[in-house]
C-alpha cells in the first residue's frame, strides 16, 4: 500500500509518496498524479519520498512517465534504500534527487559556541554539529558549500576538522564535523593554557602552510574579486583620490590559486589534543596571500585600537595579549615564508584599515562616535601606507 499528499510549494506539485510502490498499485498511483497535474498545467512536480520505503522496476517507470507529463520532475527526501535504487538505475543522472538528511536533536546538547548566523552543539564526544538559524533554502545550499570548502582544504593537507553530513534539526539545516573534546584558541588562550607565543606560532605555521597549498581556482571565489566587490561599497563615500588608489593596489594583484582562509582568527581553530584545526571553511577563497592579512590584523590590533574592550569582548582575552600574539604571528609567519617581517606588517595594517573603512560604511556606523575616530585614525595611515608599500602582493 501507499498512501499520497497533495500540496502546492509556490507553483510546484508536491506529492508526499509514504510506504511501498510496486506493480500492485503503480497504476493507481499514477492516475491519481496525473490527475492532479492535469489541474496545474505547467507546474514542475516534486516527489517528497521521506516516507517511502521501497520502490519496484514498475514504480520506477511511473516516474518516467510522470516526467514527461510534468516537464520537470525533481526528487527529494530519498531514503538511503529508496535513493540506491534511483542512483543505481540512472535516475539521479536523469532527474534532480536528493537523498533525505538524517535528522538530530540538539535537546540536552550543550552548546559550546554562538555566533550571529549559527550555533554549535555537542552530539557526543566526538562530534559537534553547527546549526544554522536561517530556515530558508538557500541555507542548505550554503551549508553544502561550506562541506564542499572544508573537503577541500582537507584534501589539500591543510589541518581541518573532519566534515560527515548535512543534517535536518527540527525546521533548521545542520553540519556534523568530528571534534574530539576540542576547545578553541581562543578559550585556551584565555584560560591560561596557551601562551600567547605558543599560539601565535601555531597561527602562523598553519596560515603559512595555507599560502603555499595550490588548489583548483575554478572550484573556489577570486578572494581578489570578493576585495574588489567589498570596496565598491567606499565609492563616493571617501576621498575619491584615496578610493582608486586603494582600488588600482588590489585591482593588480594576480589572481593566484593559493588558498585562503578569509577570517582567519583564534575563535576558529579547534585544538583537539594539541593539534590545531581550522574551522568555519565559508569563507574559503583563493588568491593572493596579503588578502588574508586585512582581517587578521582587525581581529588582533584594528578592532580594539581606540576602545581596547572591543577587541577583549570579541577575543577573551586582553588587548596587551592579542597584541603580543599579533606581532608572534607575523614574525613566525615572515620567517617561514622567507618575507620581510616590516613588509608583512605594513601590507597587514593596509588591508586592515581599508576594511575597517569599508566595514564602518557598509555598516553606517561612520558618524557615531567612535566611528568618526575610527574613519581619522584609518584614512590618516592609508594614506601614509600607500606611499610606503608600492605594490601589494606578498
Amino acid at each position: 500500500m501507499i498512501n499520497e499528499r497533495f500540496s502546492m510549494q509556490g507553483n510546484s506539485l508536491v506529492v508526499r509518496l509514504a510506504g511501498r510502490l510496486d506493480a500492485m498499485n503503480a497504476e493507481e498511483v499514477e492516475q491519481d498524479v496525473k490527475s492532479a497535474l492535469a489541474g496545474h498545467k505547467g507546474s514542475p512536480l516534486v516527489l517528497d519520498l521521506e516516507d517511502m520505503v521501497y520502490v519496484s522496476s514498475a514504480g520506477l517507470r511511473v516516474f518516467l512517465r510522470l516526467a514527461r507529463q510534468a516537464g520537470k520532475l525533481s526528487i527529494v527526501n530519498a531514503r538511503s534504500s529508496v535513493y540506491e535504487v534511483l542512483e543505481m538505475t540512472g535516475f539521479s543522472e536523469m532527474f534532480e534527487v536528493r537523498k533525505a538528511f538524517r535528522r538530530v536533536s540538539i535537546d540536552g546538547c550543550d552548546e559550546i559556541g554562538r555566533g550571529a548566523k549559527a550555533a554549535v552543539y555537542r552530539l557526543d564526544p566526538e562530534t559537534i554539529v553547527k546549526v544554522v538559524f536561517d530556515t530558508s533554502e538557500q541555507t542548505l545550499a550554503d551549508i553544502e558549500r561550506e562541506r564542499v570548502l572544508a573537503r577541500t582544504a582537507f584534501v589539500a593537507g591543510i589541518p581541518t576538522a573532519i566534515s560527515y553530513d548535512v543534517v535536518r534539526v527540527d525546521d533548521r539545516f545542520g553540519a556534523v564535523y568530528e571534534l574530539l573534546n576540542a576547545n578553541t584558541l581562543a578559550d585556551l588562550v584565555a584560560s591560561g593554557t596557551w601562551s600567547a607565543e605558543r599560539a601565535g606560532i601555531a597561527m602562523a605555521d598553519i596560515m603559512a602552510q595555507m599560502h603555499e597549498t595550490h588548489v583548483n581556482a575554478d572550484t573556489i571565489p577570486s578572494a581578489r574579486d570578493l576585495q574588489l566587490d567589498e570596496l565598491s561599497a567606499l565609492d563616493g563615500q571617501i576621498d575619491d583620490g584615496i578610493y582608486r588608489r586603494m582600488r588600482a593596489l588590489v585591482a593588480a594583484l594576480d589572481d593566484d590559486d593559493l588558498l585562503i582562509h578569509g577570517d582567519y582568527h583564534v575563535g576558529n581553530i579547534m585544538v583537539q589534543d594539541d593539534e590545531p584545526l581550522l574551522i568555519d571553511m565559508d569563507t574559503l577563497a583563493h588568491g593572493n596571500p596579503v588578502l588574508e592579512l586585512g582581517p587578521v590584523y582587525n581581529a588582533y590590533v584594528g578592532f580594539g585600537e581606540i576602545d581596547h574592550a572591543i577587541s577583549e569582548k570579541y577575543l577573551g582575552f586582553s588587548y596587551d595579549t592579542s597584541l603580543e600574539l599579533w606581532e608572534i604571528l607575523v614574525r613566525r609567519y615572515a620567517e617561514k615564508r622567507a618575507l620581510d617581517p616590516e613588509d608583512v606588517l605594513r601590507k597587514a595594517e593596509f588591508m586592515g584599515r581599508m576594511r575597517q573603512v569599508r566595514r564602518l560604511v557598509a555598516h553606517g556606523d561612520q558618524g557615531s562616535d567612535h566611528g568618526r575616530l575610527v574613519m581619522e585614525r584609518c584614512l590618516g595611515r592609508l594614506l601614509e601606507l600607500v606611499e610606503e608599500i608600492g605594490a601589494l602582493d606578498l
